[in-house]
């Protein structure tokens, strides 16, 4: 096997596409989206004049020290254990002739089939996989919490799309399916969104930020995704007619609908008072959720979906997943990935509620095999281990002074 580090693009892009392990992040478009002192390596491994598979090795300095990350790892047959020795070796190599102190991986391998609690169950073992790359000489981070400073998510939850839209509306939790029928009747519709309504998802992605204390991405950087993936990415809209709210709530009170059930009447009543007021301080139409997303093979991949915190009362993102399913499915999609959870169940998990919700839209528990490091040189690894946790935990502590200062002012 040979390692060209200049593989054609087109090839190279085509390869990942088209590829069991493939990823967004393993393309040339997401390097579009990089900052300009991320440098590029296309590697294509060979077998005489045959690409076999691909990795998009991304050089990177810290404190003036170079390492070498391949986000979600190489396409290559991971079954195939020569195959893997041999790419991980090369690999290896590559990283002492680039004269940089580590190589982080972090593979889109799926570890063991879960059930949704996250229960093992019969079906994928790729454990001799991790066993392997150890082997290999790497340096495992472990089958641990997913927010435990991992470069990607260990953690996501994946619903299937290889069914009718009937099929896949009666996979979600009755909550969901209520709320969908609802805006049936108060008027929310998603639809394609465009350029000039990015200012929406920038103002719904900051409202969070103030309550969590991160630091929001700007207009600059969702357009620059949306012009490197073109006709791969997807943004949608969610909005709400707030002049239908009113007059469908009104048509459901003075109707016979609740006539004997007084609570239900009476919080029919309240909201209708509450889109009354809506109405007069949004007038008729209001953005109330949107979402980026990207998809390349046969996956989708929800990268940022945020919501007006006023209108959460409507599940707007519902009525978002449920359009941009539908969108997938007709581009093609089978794989809808909603993008990371704590990878916990347990309702303690301070991001329970994010698993809870992701699940309600009938996915899968999907875990990968995790972080893989390979150590050039130790001493400059353990300096960049320490620094680079001090770094993460100032920037979150900067972040939420900052946010902290914004809301109050």
């Amino acid at each position: 096997m040979l390692l060209n580090p200049n593989c054609k693009i087109t090839e190279f892009n085509e390869f990942v596409k088209n590829h069991t392990h493939g990823h967004y992040m393993k393309t040339s478009m997401w390097v579009n989206t990089l900052d300009a002192n991320t440098k590029p390596f296309y590697v294509g491994f060979y077998e005489e004049d045959k690409l076999i598979g691909t990795a998009l090795v991304l050089k990177k300095k810290w404190l003036n020290k170079s390492y070498l990350y391949i986000p979600w790892g190489p396409c290559i047959d991971y079954q195939n254990q020569t195959q893997l020795k041999e790419t991980l070796n090369l690999l290896k190599t590559f990283t002492k002739n680039e004269n940089c102190f580590m190589l982080r991986i972090d593979f889109n391998v799926i570890r063991v089939s879960r059930d949704l609690d996250g229960n093992e169950i019969e079906g994928i073992h790729n454990e001799h996989i991790t066993d392997t790359i150890i082997d290999c000489g790497f340096k495992h981070k472990g089958y641990g919490y997913a927010y435990n400073g991992s470069w990607v998510n260990r953690y996501t939850l994946v619903a299937s799309l290889n069914k009718t839209i009937d099929e896949i509306l009666a996979s979600y939790a009755k909550p969901r399916q209520t709320a969908i029928k609802r805006h049936q009747i108060i008027g929310v519709q998603t639809r394609i969104g465009t350029l000039d309504d990015l200012d929406a998802l920038c103002s719904f992605e900051k409202e969070l930020a103030e309550l969590q204390g991160f630091k929001p991405h700007s207009k600059e950087y969702f357009k620059k995704i949306i012009e490197s993936f073109k006709q791969n990415a997807r943004f949608y809209v969610t909005e709400i007619d707030l002049a239908r709210m009113v007059q469908g709530l009104d048509e459901e009170i003075h109707s016979k609908k609740y006539a004997k059930d007084k609570e239900a009447y009476a919080s029919k009543e309240k909201e209708y008072k509450e889109a009354l007021q809506l109405q007069k301080t949004y007038g008729d139409h209001v953005k109330i959720a949107a979402g980026l997303f990207l998809y390349y093979g046969d996956t989708s991949y929800d990268l940022y979906t945020y919501n007006k915190k006023e209108f959460g009362f409507v599940k707007p993102v519902d009525n978002l997943h449920f359009f941009a399913m539908q969108d997938m499915k007709n581009l093609g999609v089978t794989h809808y990935d909603m993008c990371g959870f704590s990878g916990t169940v347990k309702k303690e998990d301070p991001y329970y509620g994010l698993y809870s919700y992701k699940k309600s839209f009938g996915s899968e528990f999907t875990e990968y095999i995790g972080e893989f490091d390979y150590i050039q040189s130790p001493k400059a690894y353990q300096n960049f281990i320490k620094q680079y946790r001090l770094y993460s935990k100032v920037k979150r502590k900067v972040n939420a002074i900052l946010n902290q200062k914004q809301k109050s002012s």
